[in-house]
């Protein structure tokens, strides 16, 4: 399920981009078929070596019929759980069938703390490595999928995202937890990730001023309430690993009140 918050992306939208590294088929001639079906997908962004200048005009051509970005790629390190904490402003995400219960929280995570362009890098000499030999999926491309889905349904919020109030955890704080409370101008942006191999389960502290309910998830539609108290919201968080949990809020609570005759 994807939550749209306000209205859609529009076709010049520079950020945020969920982008697939693609290598051409075969390697270094790129194709429109292929460019057209990660876009089929879900992804606004195709990534190709950026030392590649004549291949790279070409697939700007091929993905300018579709409406995609073309993203130069580096051959960075990979992201990992302790740089996706402090990210630059675009990210590679090595993926493997292996690890695909791990892309929620990395690439959240990223997108946490300040990330704004995202490929996803199966690694594959040629093509992009979304199938398998015998044409199936690779388990990879449904988690990564979702995310592009979830940042290409809500471009604005994204693109507004500031960092907010630090976000308290109560002591001992489980191994691969990170929380982080995002201001988004008019709304609160709270995501919660757990790269760690074991369910972790916690107590985070919101400041006083921010609301306690309901938050709106951006990964399911379901609502969260928190436990209010006199320092401010409680929340009992218990995420699987490999999760992220995002959640959304009004930073202005509408009030009813009541007339008196």
């Amino acid at each position: 399920m994807v939550l749209v918050l306000g209205m859609g992306p529009s076709p010049a939208a520079a950020e945020p981009v969920v982008s697939v590294w693609y290598r051409g088929t075969p390697a270094g001639t790129p194709r429109q078929e292929d460019v057209a079906a990660i876009r089929a997908l879900g992804f606004t962004g195709v990534t190709w070596p950026a030392g590649d200048t004549a291949g790279i005009e070409a697939l700007r051509r091929i993905a300018a019929v579709v409406g995609m970005t073309v993203v130069p790629g580096a051959e960075d390190p990979p992201l990992t759980a302790a740089s996706a904490a402090a990210p630059a402003a675009a990210v590679r995400i090595a993926v493997s069938d292996a690890r695909a219960a791990m892309i929620p929280a990395l690439a959240w995570r990223a997108v946490a703390h300040g990330a704004r362009t995202v490929t996803f890098d199966a690694g594959a000499p040629a093509g992009a490595g979304l199938t398998l030999a015998d044409g199936r999926t690779r388990p990879w491309v449904k988690p990564a999928v979702a995310f592009a889905r979830q940042l290409w349904a809500n471009p604005r919020l994204i693109d507004a995202l500031r960092a907010g109030p630090r976000v308290a955890i109560d002591m001992p704080a489980p191994a691969g937890l990170d929380v982080v409370l995002l201001d988004g101008g008019r709304s609160w942006l709270l995501v919660a990730t757990n790269t760690s191999s074991a369910r972790a389960a916690a107590v985070a502290r919101l400041p006083g001023h921010v609301p306690y309910a309901l938050w709106v998830s951006l990964v399911d539609g379901g609502t969260l309430a928190m436990r209010s108290t006199p320092a401010g919201p409680e929340w009992g968080i218990a995420i699987g690993p490999g999760e992220a949990q995002v959640f959304v809020i009004d930073r202005v609570q509408r009030q009813t009140s009541t007339l008196r005759q």
